[in-house]
């Protein structure tokens, strides 16, 4: 989403740079598009809560008392009061059954702009259900006083119409909107080679490993036997990759490199398996998504690359977010949870019944599209109509 935005927004509000305010700074700064008008400033939690909130507040006083904000220093409240507009791109947030510190969080990263004053848009991502507490009433504290709330798919607008929001627009995914990278690395493009030209693409998911094994399964084991029944079904190579990467970093939510690392390793035996151990941008993601005969995925950036690339893909996810988006190009049967994992065989007759009806899904994803890529567009026509001047 980050890179979608710094690509495309400049072609709807002009020339502009971008402060990117994040968790992972160290992580995330070699990660910018080179020659990118972009920095990066760290806004790590204890930062976020300690620091920067309780400047926030201070200058929210000050503001109703029409005093000047130069004194304001702190990295993220400076960067920000001196921005024309706010997009979060948090993809999720504000969800029933997080957890109360993820929720706190939600809050406080939405509510720092809000506190300084400065307008902010929630950019396409999936809201809700806001059922139970403290969920709901934080999501009433801080969604109706953003500038734009940008609904991705009509399960999340139907749970923010129980919010009785008056700032709600329904879009689709930003990334909808990114281009795709015209090559891969060498390294990967040599992997790809000992495999042949067809293949089904795996990506697994950190987040639903832990939503998994929060059962007592085992979500590596499960994985490579779906892959072994995959191959034994189809017949077809399988290339696994991590659609979230942080290099260097342990296992977490927005790091699958481990758990691929894992998968690949117990199927270090058969030769038509190949796992990617690269930290490719999401261009370059999407390419090799592109590239596949079929996509298993549990990150939702991967199915938006299947689907912007018309790949057949297969969804095992755990959210609302994949199936409001699969819903807009009638493929929501390709969605399931990830309970499947415990019975490989549902999931492997999926993924046979799109290569045995390849070129209509193809059609049935082109057709739908072009309105699809039209509502992602949306966003940054609502980010650029709220921006100061």
């Amino acid at each position: 989403m980050l890179e979608t935005v710094i690509a495309t927004l400049p072609s709807t509000m002009g020339a502009c740079s971008f402060d990117i305010l994040t968790t992972y700074p160290e992580a995330d700064a070699p990660k910018i598009p080179v020659g990118a008008p972009a920095r990066v400033v760290g806004l790590q939690p204890l930062r976020l809560a300690l620091v920067e909130i309780p400047v926030a507040c201070l200058a929210l006083i000050a503001r109703k008392l029409r005093l000047p904000l130069g004194w304001v220093r702190a990295r993220a409240c400076r960067s920000i009061l001196d921005s024309s507009v706010v997009v979060d791109v948090a993809g999720i947030s504000f969800v029933d059954g997080r957890g109360i510190p993820i929720t706190v969080y939600n809050t406080l990263m939405t509510g720092l702009p809000l506190l300084l004053g400065v307008p902010t848009v929630k950019a396409a991502q999936a809201l809700g259900p806001f059922a139970t507490q403290p969920n709901r009433l934080l999501a009433k504290l801080v969604l109706p006083r953003l500038a734009a709330v940008c609904a991705r798919g009509s399960r999340t607008r139907d749970h923010l119409n129980t919010l009785q929001l008056s700032n709600v627009t329904n879009v689709a995914d930003l990334a909808f909107s990114l281009d795709e990278s015209e090559n891969l690395p060498n390294a990967v493009k040599a992997s790809l080679a000992s495999v042949g030209d067809k293949f089904v693409v795996v990506m697994p998911s950190s987040v639903v490993r832990g939503l998994y094994e929060s059962t007592g399964a085992d979500y590596v084991s499960a994985v490579a036997e779906l892959i072994r029944s995959i191959r034994a079904a189809t017949g077809l190579a399988v290339v696994i990759a991590p659609h979230s990467y942080r290099v260097g970093h342990p296992e977490g939510r927005m790091n699958d490199g481990p758990v691929c690392q894992q998968v690949a390793a117990a199927l270090s035996g058969d030769s038509m398996v190949v796992g990617i151990d690269e930290d490719l941008s999401a261009g370059e993601l999407r390419r090799l998504i592109g590239m596949g005969e079929v996509l298993v995925t549990s990150r939702f950036h991967a199915m938006i690359s299947g689907l912007s690339t018309c790949t057949p893909t297969v969804v095992v996810g755990w959210s609302h977010k994949y199936r409001e988006v699969l819903d807009d190009f009638g493929l929501a049967e390709f969605g399931m949870d990830s309970t499947a994992l415990s019975h490989p065989e549902e999931i492997v007759e999926q993924v046979q019944r799109c290569i045995n009806n390849k070129a209509n899904i193809e059609a049935q994803i082109q057709q739908a599209l072009p309105a699809v890529k039209e509502r992602s567009a949306l966003n940054f026509s609502i980010i650029a109509g709220v921006a100061k001047p």
